[in-house]
């Protein structure tokens, strides 16, 4: 037995052991005594996770169907001349937490920009339409709120024209097409009003890759074209869009 000597029998050494003293035991173990603010933080924390949990979170595969639509083309109509894009979409619900998405995007603004007290004008002429599919993943936070993320890819078409005329005379034209394919990951959150009836917005980044063809005719006074020209190029676009507008859905 070696166990208080630093050399033992036959030349092996050990360790000694020392004893703690009593008032740094003490300093240690008073150490140890939580912080009053971190323990109320703590408590709070655990019991809104707990509320959280403890609710009746709806099945979101009660209703296979969602169809909806956006109200930025009610408010801008109403506050702006240009308008937006109607947007109406349908989710099909997979899971208790995805879905699928089709959507259907259409613009058309066809306006006149006149001058006050002159015989010349602006014809303008923008359409645009876009067909999109998608996925999306759902977390339900409550009761009421859900948010969710994914991606869509939607192949879209554009046009846009410019007429001049003078004295109601067409004196130049242009032109400018827009084919291309798009991909939109976007996060989101929806307020669940009752059952059936949900309000939602969202956020997204528009990388889009297009083929763009710009065209322009000029016009004499007799309405007989002098000069023509023509571009075409490929063109890519990134677009940050931020969650400004709101769309309505009804499940089914």
């Amino acid at each position: 037995m070696c166990q208080w000597h630093n050399i033992c029998p036959g030349g092996t050494t050990t360790r000694s052991i020392r004893f703690i003293k009593p008032v740094y035991l003490l300093s240690f173990i008073k150490s140890l005594k939580p912080d009053p603010m971190k323990t109320k933080l703590t408590f709070l924390f655990l019991l809104i996770s707990s509320y959280s949990i403890a609710q009746d979170l709806p099945d979101l595969k009660a209703y296979s169907k969602d169809i909806g639509f956006n109200t930025n083309f009610l408010l801008n109509g109403v506050l702006s001349a240009n308008g937006s894009p109607f947007d109406l979409m349908l989710k099909k619900q997979k899971t208790s937490n995805q879905a699928n998405r089709f959507g259907v995007e259409v613009y058309t603004d066809i306006s006149t920009n006149a001058y006050a007290g002159s015989t010349s004008y602006y014809q303008y002429d923008n359409y645009s339409l876009s067909i999109s599919f998608g996925k999306e993943k759902q977390h339900q936070l409550s009761k009421r709120w859900i948010f969710y993320y994914g991606g869509d890819v939607a192949p879209f078409y554009k046009f846009y024209g410019q007429d001049y005329y003078s004295t109601n005379t067409l004196q130049n034209k242009n032109k400018d097409h827009d084919f291309g394919l798009r991909l939109s990951p976007f996060l989101g959150i929806r307020f669940q009003i009752n059952d059936r009836l949900y309000v939602a917005t969202e956020a997204l980044l528009r990388v889009s890759y297009s083929w763009k063809e710009i065209s322009s005719k000029s016009y004499d006074s007799n309405g007989i074209m002098y000069a023509e020209s023509s571009n075409a190029f490929n063109n890519f676009r990134l677009q940050p869009l931020p969650a400004t507008g709101i769309s309505i859905f009804y499940r089914f």
